[in-house]
């Protein structure tokens, strides 16, 4: 059967995918959860009795910080991400992508407890970096999982599942907020940055392994499994060709004549051959290389039988390979996509609405803006497969630019509803495409050896963006007030320009074809 012409979602592969959505959750949540109740913490609210370190149940109701160091607070996260990213491809290659997510659950788990049970700022911050560790690993494993168990009909959709998972966890970690913003009520709203760890930790043996992972290990048994499971029973889905594709893109990367073997762990089986045909297409796109092996056989292999290390890029090989200009640009995409400010919205939109609107209708409008990313991000889930990446991301840049201008003029001539419609428009622009295609992007460019460590840096890059954006935007609003945009104004300017003249198209085309058109050679053509 032609893997295009297998289900679009199969009910299995959508379980999957939304079990997996979780950690994106999780993120979102993390992200979110200190914007409605900063005054609480910070103890500006005047509810903290007579001084912000009365103790009230053995701990302080609230904490001391200045602008810069509550930026630090807040931004802190992002230096654990930066590390979780960084450190993320190499684990999701070593473990796989299941128990990278229960290494992520477990530790969102330990940071929510440590951010819940804050005895001293050192400790929030510390708190902090390490749920901020667990968004790195998330960050990386999660969107490799949803593109790898996807459909080729339902890639572009599951692509934006992530985006729209760490949306509803910035809405939920909002209201939360809103219901929990007193001392020491915001005890409750870190602590249940726990909750969906805790709940994906506890399904996650439902899940069956990403069949390109396994491939990618030789387990081709295992991997047809997993396949077979995900795209639905044997009688009704036949699941050869998809599998067969894997295998040859395996095969293409490492062009060598031996005959790849499974080890069996579960059960005997006999041996299993699956023929692969040659075609015109293929035979083009391998002219420059070795011979295709004829056959791929499934059997019970010995102990001796490991995958080549060198199935996969190092982050250093990737960026002496032929595959660094196209990685250099899925990076460059994520470093923009922070540079936009939209994070500096996002943390700190209650401080940043109050000094218009006072900090009880703020709180409210923050509620508003949650509700309306969430919308957009939903739509942009209709979008996807509709318009072209390249329009999407332009269109984002574009509204964001325009945004910024109403925001500088709403602030300089202390018109309110101005900076209210700037704001929303900023949310929907960002969300209609920069929100989720940047990390739907690298996995449509690259190829399988070369993407979990372009992940891992785009994944790093992203978050210690996200921290100095996060470290630097209450004291630019302090001195410089709605101005502050003009910088992010200009920088998404120069990303319409960007993605029009650098970013490759990537709808409805395969890796092969991105980087033909980027002229990128296959690996193996360059061992022939």
């Amino acid at each position: 059967m032609d893997p295009q012409a297998l289900p679009a979602f199969p009910r299995r592969m959508v379980y999957n995918a939304l079990v997996a959505c979780l950690t994106s959750l999780s993120i979102g949540y993390v992200i979110g959860s200190p914007n409605v109740p900063e005054a609480s913490i910070r103890g500006t609210d005047g509810r903290c009795g007579p001084h912000p370190y009365t103790i009230q149940n053995g701990f302080p109701n609230c904490f001391e910080f200045s602008d810069l160091i509550w930026g630090l607070a807040v931004g802190s996260f992002c230096l654990g991400a930066c590390f979780g990213g960084l450190v993320g491809g190499a684990i999701q290659n070593k473990v796989g992508r299941i128990k990278t997510m229960m290494l992520s659950d477990l530790i969102f788990i330990i940071g929510a407890i440590t951010l819940g049970l804050t005895y001293h700022q050192a400790q929030f911050v510390v708190g902090r970096i390490i749920v901020g560790i667990a968004c790195g690993l998330g960050g990386v494993v999660a969107p490799t999982y949803l593109n790898e168990i996807a459909t080729a009909q339902a890639r572009g959709v599951l692509g934006t599942f992530h985006q729209l998972f760490l949306v509803v966890g910035l809405l939920i970690s909002n209201l939360i907020g809103l219901i929990w913003s007193n001392p020491p009520g915001w005890r409750v709203v870190m602590a249940v940055n726990a909750v969906p760890a805790l709940l994906q930790g506890l399904i996650l043996f439902t899940l069956v392994e990403s069949p390109k992972y396994l491939v990618s290990r030789h387990q081709l048994r295992a991997a047809q499994r997993s396949l077979q499971l995900l795209r639905g029973a044997e009688s009704e889905t036949d699941v050869y060709a998809e599998l067969k594709d894997m295998a040859l893109l395996l095969l293409n990367e490492r062009l060598d004549d031996e005959k790849v073997a499974e080890e069996d762990l579960e059960s005997p089986m006999e041996p299993t051959v699956i023929p692969v045909q040659r075609d015109d297409s293929l035979a083009t796109m391998r002219s420059n290389s070795t011979a295709v092996q004829p056959s791929i056989e499934l059997h019970r292999s010995s102990p001796k039988s490991t995958p080549s290390t060198q199935d996969s890029y190092g982050i250093l090989e990737l960026f002496r390979s032929e595959c660094r200009g196209i990685a250099i640009v899925g990076i460059v995409i994520h470093f923009l996509q922070q540079a936009s400010g939209i994070n500096g919205l996002v943390y700190y939109s209650t401080s940043f609405l109050a000094n218009v609107f006072g900090s009880g209708s703020s709180q409210n409008i923050t509620i508003g803006v949650s509700c309306c990313n969430l919308l957009a991000t939903a739509f942009s889930v209709f979008l996807i497969d509709r318009f072209n990446r390249k329009t999407l991301m332009m269109a984002s840049f574009f509204g964001i630019s325009i945004s910024s201008v109403l925001l500088v003029a709403g602030g300089y001539s202390d018109t309110g509803i101005l900076v209210v419609v700037a704001v929303f428009l900023y949310i929907i622009s960002f969300a209609i495409g920069l929100g989720p295609i940047p990390w739907l992007l690298l996995s449509e460019m690259l190829p399988t050896y070369a993407l979990s460590p372009a992940s891992s840096i785009a994944t790093g890059v992203n978050w210690g963006s996200n921290f100095i954006i996060g470290l630097v935007f209450p004291s630019m609003t302090k001195g410089m007030g709605s101005a502050t945009f003009i910088f992010f104004g200009s920088v998404s300017a120069f990303g319409v320009f960007y993605v029009w003249r650098f970013v490759p198209e990537t709808r409805g085309l395969s890796v092969d074809q991105v980087m033909a058109a980027k002229g990128v050679p296959p690996r193996g053509s360059l061992k022939s």
